[in-house]
């Protein structure tokens, strides 16, 4: 297994490099090799190389466009996102790769609490190609989008919200079918499909949401509410409204109980009745 500390990503287009984000905290890219190992009796030892999977994983990102973010929550079904890009990544030890093939397996948008509190990002993303480059091609680029702070940032449908995250699961898995192989490329998969959809949408807020009517605690059943993240921080180019289609409570509703400081209600909201994609968009 090779496991690489990023320092650079872009998205790339040929050789030329193009910018993904204003800025990145961290990462890792993870090559595993699934070597297949058997202990035989009589002291043998069979080993062989198996299917190499490659996962670059994105932590703290900030100032992502929205219609990469959108790549991450498909609008339509089906088993793969059309058009997602390659990357390129460089890698502590001057080691730069060229990522393709690739599909997106989960992602997070998240807003804290804190003062200093703004939208952040985070990314896996699955690739069947990871192609060795010259450090001397190593070339990553930024934008200059401002990203949204807490208070660039307008949520309604619900009340009083502090903080959130909204996340979403694609379930990508190799496919990988006995066909003719290349050599040199024989250990590596045709690509990955997407196998599932699972928004999440997780908040605490300043009022108690769920129980503060009994229509909505304890009806026969739940009525959907649209939550919409709207976006704006002075820069119309940037502006950016994230729609959750029909949405529901899921799990318990917290009650928490404190003797001092701010209380805040934790909920989950997941999509309701209705199909399994589109339930949410990016304008």
């Amino acid at each position: 297994m090779y496991t690489g500390q990023v320092i650079g990503v872009s998205k790339i287009s040929g050789e030329a490099p193009a910018a993904f984000c204003r800025a990145i905290t961290g990462g890792s890219l993870t090559i595993d090799y699934n070597n297949i190992i058997k202990k035989g009796i009589g002291g043998q030892l069979h080993a062989r190389k198996g299917t190499s999977s490659i996962k670059l994983t994105l932590s703290g990102v900030v100032g992502v466009a929205k219609t990469d973010l959108a790549l991450w929550y498909p609008t339509t079904a089906g088993a793969q996102v059309a058009a997602f890009p390659s990357f390129r990544v460089e890698c502590v030890g001057n080691r730069s790769w060229v990522l393709s093939d690739g599909q997106p397996s989960s992602s997070t948008i998240s807003c804290s609490d804190g003062p200093d509190g703004e939208m952040e990002f985070s990314f896996d993303i699955m690739f069947a190609t990871a192609t060795p480059g010259a450090a001397a091609s190593a070339v990553c680029v930024y934008n200059a989008l401002k990203g949204h702070t807490r208070n660039d940032i307008v949520i309604t449908g619900l009340t009083n919200i502090l903080s959130f995250d909204l996340s979403n699961d694609l379930g990508a898995e190799m496919y990988n079918p006995m066909v003719s192989k290349s050599t040199g490329a024989k250990t590596l998969p045709d690509g990955y499909a997407i196998t599932t959809q699972g928004p999440t949408f997780s908040c605490v807020s300043g009022d108690p949401i769920q129980l503060n009517a009994s229509d909505l605690a304890f009806a026969d059943d739940h009525t959907p509410v649209d939550i919409v993240i709207t976006c704006a921080n002075g820069t119309g180019a940037e502006d950016m409204t994230i729609t959750l289609d029909d949405f529901v409570p899921d799990g318990s509703a917290e009650v928490p109980l404190s003797a001092e400081g701010i209380t805040g209600w934790g909920m989950t909201y997941v999509p309701g009745d209705g199909v399994s994609y589109g339930r949410v968009v990016f304008a």
